[in-house]
């Protein structure tokens, strides 16, 4: 019986400093039949030439017009593939060399049970912690604790082709790729294998969609991508977990009066005091009226740095 194919979807942005480390991690690891689709989002860095000296018939490069932004390169990506199993592995990380062997041999053994997505570890490379915490030791994950924010951090998500099938990113998004994850979450079995897979870099010298600085610039993708994790996962919020209902709340209206969004900024604050109390927000409602949404985003600013 031949091997079950798995496909890592790899996209990649004016790295080809860093790229090679990634690639070379697929390439080196210990189970061979797999294909690396590699989208490049338009770079202008050499990133092409390095792909082009890679001579092996397992990897696929895409090359898009111009830069959509991560998330439209990773649905390039999964209309491209063809594997059984479909993961994604970001261009400044790597995978350890019996990565894609794990996952194959956790589907396998699993998919009778009805499982189609597996997460594993990631570690910090900097700081040598596991990069994410989980509420269990192991075992099967549910979407409610998913959405209630009892999993932080970042892990390795692998899927089944199934899991995937007429699930895309929001390409007007730039980030927040966990609208999808949750939409897949709550109607496929995930769990949750406690092996360390995936290595995680952060300290490269370069920006990163976390930093504060990043964020700030796109405030009007984080308030769409907040509005649309409310319009389609409030009403399960509101029900098991009111409190973050409440707080996810407030937050989106804090994101829309800093981009002058200030009537419906007040509307999302107003309600939010009905799930979760909070003197603070009771103040910016008030003091709003006085605000511009220069002071709000000062407020922002200070509120995460």
């Amino acid at each position: 019986m031949s091997k079950p194919l798995i496909t890592v979807v790899l996209t990649t942005y004016n790295r080809c400093r860093l790229l090679p480390r990634a690639i070379n991690s697929v390439l080196s690891g210990t189970y061979d039949n797999f294909e690396l689709i590699i989208v490049d989002n338009a770079s202008s860095d050499g990133t092409s030439e390095v792909v082009s000296q890679l001579k092996d018939s397992r990897i696929q490069y895409a090359r898009m017009p111009d830069n959509g932004g991560a998330l439209t390169a990773r649905n390039r990506g999964f209309d491209m593939a063809q594997g059984d199993y479909v993961t994604t592995l970001d261009d400044d990380d790597e995978l350890v060399p019996d990565a894609l062997g794990t996952v194959v041999e956790e589907f396998e053994r699993t998919r009778h049970e009805g499982y189609e997505v597996v997460w594993f570890d990631c570690l910090d490379a900097e700081s040598g912690q596991k990069s994410g915490t989980m509420p269990m030791p192991a075992g099967k994950i549910n979407f409610e604790e998913y959405l209630c924010g009892r999993i932080q951090g970042d892990f390795w998500l692998t899927f089944s082709r199934e899991a995937l099938r007429g699930n895309r990113f929001n390409e007007q998004l730039k980030a927040h790729e966990s609208l999808l994850w949750l939409r897949i979450h709550r109607t496929q079995k995930a769990r949750y294998v406690p092996k360390v897979l995936c290595l995680k870099y952060r300290e490269h010298g370069g920006a990163r969609l976390c930093d504060l600085d990043v964020r700030l610039e796109q405030l009007e993708q984080t308030t769409h991508a907040l509005a649309l994790l409310m319009e389609e996962f409030g009403d399960v919020m509101q029900r098991v977990c009111p409190s973050r209902y409440g707080s996810k709340l407030a937050y989106l209206g804090l994101h829309r009066m800093a981009i002058n969004e200030f009537i419906s900024g007040r509307s999302a604050i107003l309600h939010s005091l009905k799930y979760r109390f909070s003197l603070k927000y009771v103040l910016l409602y008030f003091s709003s009226f006085f605000l511009t949404a220069k002071h709000v985003k000062a407020l922002i600013t200070r509120r995460e740095s």
